[in-house]
């Protein structure tokens, strides 16, 4: 095909953002392959919730990128994002919950994040078909909200390509190219492309084109999904999020109507060497098993919405994230092949984080090092692993079961 200085594979959100940040960077003759089209799996299936502060601090660093780039990113390209600044509710009912709470509420304080408890009264005004404990503490950050997140997607790619990043769909990479444990091209379905180094960023993918060479990334393939409930005079637009660490659910808003996601006891996970490289064609969810989860989560979902059992739920969604055993990112250099960087192991935060990612990656290829604290994202931090065997599927599945906690 052609040479490039530096290939990106994978046409979805963190793909693009690095492309994106690399050539504003100064990268030059970035070239990004995607073999269907952009945002075609996990990217375009996300609930696209955005927070500013979390339990994960290094995370928080990655987030608070993607909200500077919202306003950056629509001038660029021209085109509005229509991120809703709704805010969120964040409820706990449980000591230990309250306790995790209550360290997010100090720190944002701290960070001069808008934040404030609110009472009952603010609650049936607000949220008016929910209900919570009198003893529960509920916290609203009011600059928080939620995005689509295919368009946040080709407002990278299109700012990428004004920046000079080739950007070609319909190409599948087959394999990348290693000589003396450097990198010297990528191999796809229409020829060789040779290059001095690679971003992976294909998602459940990923370790397709690492395992060959010795870099087995600690991530599984997870269910992740949600439901819609058809519009109602309860639900509205301008409703805030609402995240309940122990129930394992969040709400928001939705056409008119509500979205509801659940977090699973035990979350269904797949086996990476099994997926068809078209996911559309793959049954995340058996057949007539759309509502199994929201059954199992019936009893703890009711105590928030007691709606639950008349409400009319029009759509689900289902798609793919990839989790690591402690809910963290994939992002560095990978240390057996020289060339071989990564963006992967989303955890279902890969929207609200994918600005700071691509911009601590590009980074790190262009400077040698990052002004973000990388390390608790590192690719080698769990040692050896085997990432399709059954006993690292149940770690990952758990990470997804603590989502929201």
């Amino acid at each position: 095909m052609k040479k490039a200085s530096l290939v990106v594979i994978g046409g979805g959100i963190l793909g693009c953002s690095t492309a994106y940040h690399l050539a504003k960077q100064g990268k030059e003759d970035v070239l990004l392959l995607e073999r269907r089209d952009l945002a075609t799996a996990s990217s375009s299936q996300a609930a696209g919730l955005m927070f500013r502060i979390s339990s994960k601090p290094a995370v928080d660093c990655l987030s608070r990128r993607t909200f500077e780039l919202l306003s950056e990113l629509e001038e660029i390209t021209g085109d509005g994002l229509d991120f809703k600044a709704v805010g969120s509710l964040r409820v706990a009912e449980s000591e230990a919950n309250k306790a995790s709470l209550l360290k997010i509420l100090n720190r944002a304080g701290a960070e001069g994040i808008s934040v404030e408890t609110v009472d009952r009264q603010w609650r049936s005004e607000m949220l008016p078909w929910f209900s919570a404990a009198d003893d529960a503490l509920t916290v609203f950050f009011k600059e928080e909200g939620y995005i689509d997140s295919y368009r946040l997607t080709r407002a990278y790619a299109k700012a990428a390509r004004l920046f000079g990043v080739e950007i070609k769909t319909g190409v599948s990479v087959r394999g990348i190219r290693v000589v003396n444990g450097v990198v010297t091209g990528v191999e796809t379905d229409q020829g060789v492309v040779a290059c001095d180094s690679v971003v992976v960023a294909g998602g459940s993918w990923s370790n397709d084109l690492t395992l060959p060479h010795g870099i087995a990334l600690p991530m599984v393939p997870t269910r992740s999904h949600f439901w819609i409930a058809a519009a109602e005079i309860n639900f509205g637009e301008r409703q805030p999020m609402m995240i309940h660490g122990d129930a394992g659910a969040y709400t928001r808003p939705e056409v008119g109507g509500l979205l509801l996601g659940v977090q699973e006891a035990h979350s269904r996970t797949f086996d990476y060497r099994l997926l068809p490289e078209d996911i559309s064609s793959f049954a995340v969810t058996d057949e007539g098993g759309e509502w199994d989860a929201l059954i199992e989560a019936e009893a703890r979902v009711s105590n928030f919405f007691p709606g639950l059992a008349t409400a009319r739920f029009e759509h689900y969604m289902a798609g793919l994230s990839a989790y690591t055993p402690d809910g963290h990112f994939l992002l560095g250099a990978a240390k057996a092949v020289q060339g071989v960087f990564v963006a992967a192991g989303c955890c279902g935060s890969g929207v609200m984080a994918s600005g700071g990612i691509g911009d601590a990656l590009a980074e790190l290829i262009t400077q040698g090092q990052s002004q973000y604290d990388l390390a608790p994202f590192d690719l080698q931090r769990f040692g050896d692993v085997a990432p399709a065997s059954e006993a690292f599927q149940l770690l990952c599945a758990s990470a997804r079961a603590r989502k929201a906690k």
